[in-house]
């Protein structure tokens, strides 16, 4: 199995955690948000990387602002869950009020419509196989990843002593309860997780120490 380098890129107003995942020569880039596309193009040229393809795991802003630009610099496949295309549409964006002025949407493309992920599927990331977990809650379409080699895509679902808000629009804390209890299930304790926003953690740490995941999982 190929060893995988996973290059941290804190971008935007609310520090999303962009990542570059690569073997050395292939490269997925995760969730591009908002300056992410000069950070990512300049990690790509450091490290003499080919970029393969870019997956989201959700459709929200911070996750999403520089998606356009880098579909049409590299011209890759995009990988999102088809439950929040609703996100990335000209209306949506146009909407956003506050969070948009934020992300200066008026000025934003809207992305080429991603290829669908769903429960189940696997996609090759550098040479690993990860397999999609739909883990709606925080937004409808929100995906985790697991990668054969331990390494799990958390999203805006898990995070470092924290999981995603459930207060915002399409936003489900019934959909999200149900998903974090699918997470003993689906993850094994030394698995390693990068959410989309602060420090990376594991499965155990999270289970033993996260107040929101005690008395529900």
């Amino acid at each position: 199995m190929n060893e995988l380098t996973i290059v941290v890129l804190p971008t935007g107003p609310l520090d999303t955690n962009c990542l570059v995942i690569h073997d050395g020569s292939r490269a997925t880039v995760i969730d591009p948000g908002m300056g992410a596309a000069p950070l990512v193009r300049a990690t790509v040229q450091e490290l003499g990387l080919t970029v393969e393809q870019i997956v989201l795991t959700h459709g929200h802003i911070d996750h999403v602002r520089d998606l356009p630009e880098l579909q049409q610099e590299y011209g890759v496949p995009t990988y999102m869950h088809h439950a929040d295309l609703p996100w990335i549409t000209r209306e949506m964006l146009d909407a956003m009020g506050p969070l948009g002025e934020m992300h200066d949407t008026a000025h934003m493309d809207v992305p080429a419509t991603p290829e669908p992920v769903a429960e189940g599927d696997v996609l090759t990331l550098a040479g690993v196989e990860f397999t999609a977990f739909h883990m709606p809650g925080h937004s409808p379409g929100c995906v985790m990843f697991r990668g054969a080699d331990g390494t799990v895509l958390g999203g805006d679902v898990l995070f470092n002593g924290g999981i995603g808000r459930t207060d915002l629009p399409l936003s489900d804390p019934h959909a999200m309860l149900a998903s974090l209890q699918r997470i003993p299930e689906i993850f094994t304790g030394t698995d390693t997780v990068y959410p989309g926003h602060g420090p990376s953690t594991t499965i155990a740490r999270e289970l033993q120490s996260n107040g929101f995941l005690q008395g529900i999982v």
